[in-house]
């Protein structure tokens, strides 16, 4: 990730000692490399315990590993894209590319992102339950419903509601072998952490895809978080790129169940492909 654009992107969460230590950071990226705890401590009017517990809540396991990620994020600073989706003076090549370009960096950084051993944990998680409850409102209940249609083509058993209401009373009759998943760009949405927290009640497993962030309130009710890149920009960018980024994780669970057993799931898609073949015309 990018060190100083997540130090941004997370500033309201720190506590007002730890925002003196982020502000620094942000205005002397470069010169913090060479220097200790106890150093940048002093300059912040700080302490160096807390820059060390900063680093931490960041993410890293010490505050080398950090140093070590903001020269990464300074030479290697992405590039930040002039293409505006609501900007009038677009033309239709501006749109064309700027599209392509917008969705190549949020894939980048999802994949970024992606730790492999909770998702392989989500997908055994997913292959061995008796019923998959999907939990989503938006946009995000776009891509919920994308991922029932492709567990639905292989037969494997998942309810899903459009209906908020009809999420949170389903959500209390999961039973033992059962696996809530919910998916909320932000991590904060009302209908989905109630969902999730009927399912905590249950003991029932919680895979959830949300937004890398300091303190995200789905992911601490979740067994297992997958997270996407808080790349939220303007209007319609967030909602574009969050979403984006939320099919490419449910593509990465669907083929990671797929592939433990592909003979038989081809089968399936072969015969649910077949059953509606003659109503295209």
């Amino acid at each position: 990730m990018n060190v100083l654009e997540y130090i941004k992107q997370n500033y309201s969460d720190f506590t007002d000692r730890e925002k003196l230590i982020a502000e620094y950071f942000l205005c002397n990226d470069e010169s913090i490399i060479n220097m200790s705890a106890k150093e940048i401590g002093e300059l912040t009017s700080t302490s160096a315990a807390t820059v060390v517990r900063f680093s931490k809540k960041l993410g890293f396991s010490s505050l080398n590993e950090m140093k070590l990620g903001l020269t990464i994020s300074s030479n290697k600073q992405e590039k930040s894209s002039s293409f505006k989706y609501l900007d009038k003076e677009l033309k239709t090549k501006d749109v064309i590319y700027g599209v392509k370009d917008s969705i190549d960096n949020v894939m980048n950084k999802t994949v970024k992102l992606v730790n492999e051993k909770d998702l392989e944990k989500a997908i055994e998680l997913l292959l061995n339950a008796k019923n998959i409850y999907i939990y989503s409102v938006g946009v995000s209940g776009l891509v919920g419903l994308d991922f029932y249609y492709k567990l639905s083509r292989i037969n494997k058993r998942c309810i899903i509601h459009s209906d908020t209401h009809l999420q949170i009373t389903s959500s209390v009759l999961m039973e033992e072998g059962d696996v809530a998943v919910a998916i909320s760009y932000s991590g904060s949405t009302n209908e989905v952490i109630k969902c999730v927290e009927n399912a905590n009640k249950n003991n029932i497993p919680v895979i959830s895809i949300t937004k890398a962030s300091i303190n995200n309130e789905l992911e601490n009710l979740s067994d297992i978080t997958l997270k996407v890149p808080f790349v939220e920009k303007s209007l319609r960018e967030g909602a574009m790129s969050s979403r984006i980024s939320q099919l490419a994780i449910i593509d990465m669970l669907f083929i990671g169940m797929a592939k433990n057993n592909l003979e038989e799931v081809e089968q399936k898609l072969i015969l649910t492909r077949n059953a509606v073949k003659d109503l295209k015309k």
